[in-house]
């Protein structure tokens, strides 16, 4: 009938029901409970970035359960080395100082030793790989027929052109007893002409990742490192196969994340010939090491112009 108002529904009449402020009391506590959990994800957004700050910057040694097959993941930290109660130190020839701490946090650093043995210790940076040549071409580097390997790792493009050079000059590589090879340090290993992993040593490798030159050591935008990462994903497994190291280690590379390590068992460190104790040759199953030109020292000019490069290099570059 007409003027008859409609009679309330269910759920109207169950509104009206409640006492007087309930509706906004409930609404109250909704956007309080919204808002508390947006505060509690931003907080652990917030507690991820500093330890990942922590992580990228420790330079203290940083204590580790050693590794054994089928339990070989462990934090990467690209600043320091890992320690525990079944550890010592690394006999270094010709260094005579702390083998982790800032000595393994700085840019890589090249000592002569004895017997015809040469100490690398510390970051690959870029530049690094033309240090490297500059040391090998030095009088100071004369007779040096292996290089001794103790680094968190760093420049992938300056730790292949490392191991490309050091190929060239038939010198072969050796990570110490409880020395430390990480990350892009792997791929200078490989270089060796013989290559050789002392007991108790961690040769390790995991994901690339790319870099900017405006925020060292935080990746670069997104669009960017697929590119990159891609690109020198390629490359790293290439320098592999020329130096007759299995490529397929690289498999396990890229399947652990960037802010992990894989630490390889001496077993493994055999199977994917990572390890090698006699030169590749005729009776060597796999992809021969092709061989590279030697290289002299560099002119005043050679040098002013590979000094403009690699300033230009420090825009842009990839890490392990």
């Amino acid at each position: 009938m007409i003027g008859d108002e409609t009679s309330p529904g269910r759920l109207e009449r169950l509104v009206l029901k409640l006492p007087e402020g309930s509706v906004l009391r409930l609404v109250f506590l909704a956007l309080l409970g919204v808002a508390g959990a947006m505060v509690a994800l931003d907080y652990q957004d917030m507690a991820g970035r500093s330890a990942e700050r922590e992580r990228l910057s420790r330079t203290e040694p940083l204590p580790l359960r050693r590794p054994s097959p089928g339990d070989q993941i462990r934090p990467y930290l690209p600043r320091t080395i890992p320690v525990g109660p079944d550890r010592g130190e690394p006999t270094l020839p010709g260094y005579d100082g702390p083998a982790e701490g800032e000595a393994l946090a700085a840019p890589m650093r090249f000592f002569v030793g004895p017997e015809g043995e040469a100490t690398a210790i510390g970051r690959i940076e870029v530049g690094t790989g033309e240090a490297l040549r500059e040391f090998l071409a030095s009088p100071a580097a004369e007779g040096v027929e292996t290089l001794v390997l103790h680094s968190p790792g760093g420049s992938v493009a300056d730790a292949m052109a490392m191991a490309r050079d050091l190929r060239s000059q038939d010198i072969s590589t050796r990570v110490p007893a409880d020395g430390y090879c990480a990350s892009a340090c792997p791929l200078v290993l490989a270089g060796g002409l013989t290559r050789r992993a002392g007991e108790n040593s961690w040769v390790g490798v995991h994901q690339v990742y790319a870099v900017s030159g405006a925020e060292p050591g935080l990746p670069s935008t997104v669009d960017r490192s697929i590119a990159e990462i891609q690109a020198t994903t390629a490359e790293c497994q290439t320098l592999l196969a020329e130096m007759g190291v299995d490529p397929a280690l690289w498999i396990k590379a890229m399947q652990t994340p960037s802010a992990s390590l894989y630490v390889l068992t001496p077993e493994e460190l055999v199977e994917y010939r990572l390890v090698r104790p006699l030169p590749d040759g005729p009776s060597f199953v796999g992809p021969p090491a092709p061989s590279y030109p030697r290289f002299e020292p560099p002119t005043t000019a050679e040098a002013e112009t590979d000094e403009k490069a690699s300033t230009a290099a420090q825009s842009n570059g990839s890490l392990l």
